[in-house]
């Protein structure tokens, strides 16, 4: 419900985003990230909610979020790269993101874009060089200038008896400056939450209207630091239209735990009952993803895919792709073609932290505490392992491997072992940073 002069509403005033999910900031969230969660499911509309604070508190940890059937709610997807956790609810039949990062707000805000809506319920991380009381009217400037035009600020009224001066304003309007200004609405109230979940609270607040003439272009750049999927370019797209991504490897599959539980109940002496709860099935409904795979595609100009540098030859019926980059620059289309990645421990660690995903398939050569896959490994000249491509093909788990310069880096050594390959590899990508590596 929304009170306006007085006036009840059953409609709140959230901006519109049309071609995009609404992007909400929450500050310092603490636990109550449930209740801004909660306020914008009840939207029913695509968003992401992001949650910075120094100790965050993921869904994924101990002990462990919930719904009111002791299943899991937030399933884990990759990680994002702006840092953090990054979770979705597959029930809930649209776009939907939770992002956590374990950051300082004052750190965290200089590289957001313009946010739709501001949720507020602890104001300390904005009062930094404030000399004067510590009221709301003293840091409007500061947290307007984070959203967009027509955007919102929600100002959850949780700490107003503890703290009364983080509520008192004597305007309904401020003109802050010739490009920003800020509206009182009046306030939201959410008395029975949406969300079924332990935690959730009903909410008043008070609402903001920001009218904010300073244009941004990086929405878009911030999306696809997100998704994964934002990163590729169309055609990527088409290929993996009907593959939905899998769950977070972390945590145990619905098959997995119900094997531990029923093992508990036949012998709970050696076997604890699973503390983590019952594991959705999937991530995204594979109905669903196409639907939003197809969306991106409509909406190209949407997508930041990483430009590559390539060229390509035929051996023995092996397509060998060179591509002159950083092998790092390029995992989310290594995804994409579901490759293998072949490489030593220190690169193999530095993409699987970058995104973990693209290694599902991908063999450690190299570990700890074991023996190495390809004795006596030598990557490089002069000494490099000999018919050390014909080797790494071998470890590969799909029909496509990628991996860096090796070897001589030439295509005469390549030439002379994959003339003798006869196995299931159908295509080799090469990643290069010296311009002279493969070129005769």
């Amino acid at each position: 419900m929304f009170w306006s002069n007085e006036n009840l509403s059953l409609e709140v005033p959230f901006p519109k985003a049309s071609d995009r999910p609404l992007i909400v900031y929450h500050p310092a969230a603490g636990p109550n990230y449930l209740s801004s969660w909660s306020i914008m499911v009840e939207n029913n509309q695509p968003f992401i909610l992001l949650c910075d604070d120094i100790g965050p508190h993921y869904p994924d940890d101990w002990p462990f979020l919930r719904d009111v059937v002791e299943s899991e709610y937030f399933v884990r997807m990759y990680n994002p790269l702006i840092g953090g956790r990054a979770y979705r609810n597959p029930e809930l039949g649209f776009e939907n993101m939770l992002i956590h990062r374990s950051i300082d707000v004052k750190d965290a805000i200089h590289d957001l874009p313009l946010v739709d809506i501001l949720y507020l319920d602890w104001l300390d991380p904005f009062f930094e060089n404030v000399d004067s009381e510590k009221s709301f009217e003293n840091i409007i400037q500061k947290m307007a200038k984070l959203v967009r035009d027509d955007g919102l600020i929600i100002l959850d009224n949780k700490h107003k008896d503890a703290i009364p001066n983080w509520f008192i304003h004597t305007s309904s309007f401020f003109d802050l400056n010739p490009n920003l200004s800020v509206e009182y609405l009046g306030v939201g109230d959410w008395p029975i939450p949406y969300v079924n979940i332990e935690g959730v609270r009903s909410v008043i607040a008070d609402l903001f209207k920001v009218k904010n003439r300073k244009t941004t272009h990086n929405t878009f750049d911030f999306l696809a630091k997100l998704n994964h999927e934002r990163r590729l370019n169309v055609e990527d797209l088409e290929r993996i239209k009907s593959t939905p991504p899998r769950r977070y490897p972390g945590h145990p599959d619905m098959d997995t735990w119900l094997e531990n539980y029923l093992n508990h109940l036949d012998t709970p002496k050696y076997f604890p009952k699973p503390q983590y709860p019952f594991p959705t099935e999937y991530v995204w409904k594979q109905s669903e993803y196409e639907k939003w795979i197809e969306n991106l595609i409509e909406n190209s100009d949407q997508l930041r895919p990483v430009r590559r540098k390539e060229r390509s030859i035929i051996i023995n019926g092996v397509e060998i792709v060179f591509v002159h980059g950083d092998i790092l620059d390029h995992l989310d289309w290594l995804k994409s073609q579901n490759a293998s990645l072949l490489l030593r421990k220190k690169l193999f660690s530095e993409c699987e932290k970058k995104m973990y995903a693209t290694m599902e398939n991908s063999p450690r050569i190299q570990r700890d505490f074991y023996p190495c896959k390809i004795p006596n490994l030598k990557w490089s000249e002069p000494n490099s392992t000999k018919d050390l491509t014909l080797k790494l093909l071998d470890l590969a788990q799909t029909n496509i491997a990628a991996t860096i310069a090796h070897g001589d880096a030439s295509i005469s050594q390549l030439e002379n072992q994959i003339c003798q390959y006869k196995n299931h590899v159908k295509k080799l990508i090469i990643f290069h940073l010296d311009e002279d590596d493969y070129s005769s």
